[in-house]
């Protein structure tokens, strides 16, 4: 009796444990979870875009700041002195505009002049050719006049000559002018770099990895600290590559932060990435080799959390677990 009791105690246990595993297996293949997640938001790296020493500071890390709100000033001397430069520079191009205007116009006199002299010469060289024809004045009378003649013309083409590279100095009227155009490029940029020693929050956020101090020496393009904005948070999710055959974007997301424990937020998911973390990474997993091994992979799922409270603060890296639904 006792025997057979342990038979059918031996079979209520094996059955249980079969179902009990069918059951988590069905579950989990619903309801994928993963605790390999992470809160994220959008992160600005400031740096500045001119160079120079950084004159004064107006906030401190972990400081909340406004949109456009003065973060930092860099000495900004040198640049109003280019400011000024270029002003300067767009006054002498005034200068030398008017001045090549007005040899324009002296140029065009000296056309005219040159014309009327042709004119006379033409006219006065054919009277008196016609005489010496005629028999009436001597051959020397004519070379005069027709080296007369041959100077008259000459003179026009060397004042038109003149002429078209004063035009060609003075260029185009008004803003087309290339002078002018240069000039105020060259104001306008002047102006530009002096506008960036101020620093300024591209968008509201929080300070963070601020270590800044005044005398510092900041080169355009390296970040001097960073601004994490914060209006809207995401979690990314490592998933095992055998656990996507369900996921689809928009589903739903029920999930537990670690820094609170005691409460749910509640998500859906944005997208899926196109390939593995590694895949993307500075040196990429070489398969190709003798000693490779298969391992399961993970793939980023970015999820999107519908409703944050102010009670609740987030931290960009926190940690995260989520579990979507699939049905």
């Amino acid at each position: 009796m006792k025997s057979v009791f342990k038979i059918f105690l031996s079979i209520a246990l094996l059955t249980g444990l079969v179902a009990g595993g069918a059951y988590y297996w069905h579950y989990t293949t619903i309801y994928p979870s993963t605790d390999d997640a992470y809160l994220d938001t959008n992160r600005v790296d400031i740096a500045s875009q001119v160079s120079g020493k950084v004159a004064e500071i107006y906030v401190a890390n972990n400081e909340v700041v406004k949109k456009n709100q003065l973060l930092v000033k860099i000495a900004s001397r040198r640049y109003e002195l280019a400011v000024d430069a270029a002003q300067a520079k767009i006054e002498l191009v005034k200068q030398e505009l008017l001045a090549q205007a007005d040899a324009v116009v002296a140029a065009k006199a000296k056309v005219k002049q040159a014309q009327a002299q042709l004119q006379l010469a033409q006219k006065t060289s054919k009277r008196i050719l016609t005489l010496v024809n005629q028999g009436k004045a001597s051959k020397a009378e004519g070379d005069a006049i027709q080296n007369k003649l041959d100077v008259a013309l000459a003179s026009l083409n060397e004042a038109s000559s003149e002429l078209s590279s004063q035009q060609q100095k003075l260029g185009k009227p008004g803003d087309q002018n290339a002078q002018r155009r240069q000039a105020q490029a060259a104001l306008a940029q002047a102006r530009l770099d002096l506008s960036h020693t101020k620093i300024k929050a591209p968008h509201a956020g929080i300070i963070n990895q601020f270590t800044l101090r005044v005398g510092d020496i900041a080169v355009p393009g390296q970040p001097l600290f960073a601004l994490i904005e914060g209006s809207t948070w995401w979690i990314t999710a490592n998933f095992k590559e055998t656990d996507l055959t369900r996921i689809k974007p928009g589903q739903h997301v029920d999930i537990k932060i670690d820094m609170y424990p005691n409460q749910s937020f509640q998500g859906t998911v944005d997208s899926i990435s196109t390939g593995t973390g590694s895949a993307f990474s500075i040196m990429p997993p070489e398969n190709a080799t003798g000693n490779w091994v298969k391992v399961t992979q993970r793939i980023p799922v970015k999820i999107r959390i519908k409703e944050m409270s102010p009670k609740t603060p987030f931290r960009v890296g926190a940690s995260a677990t989520v579990t979507i639904d699939t049905q």
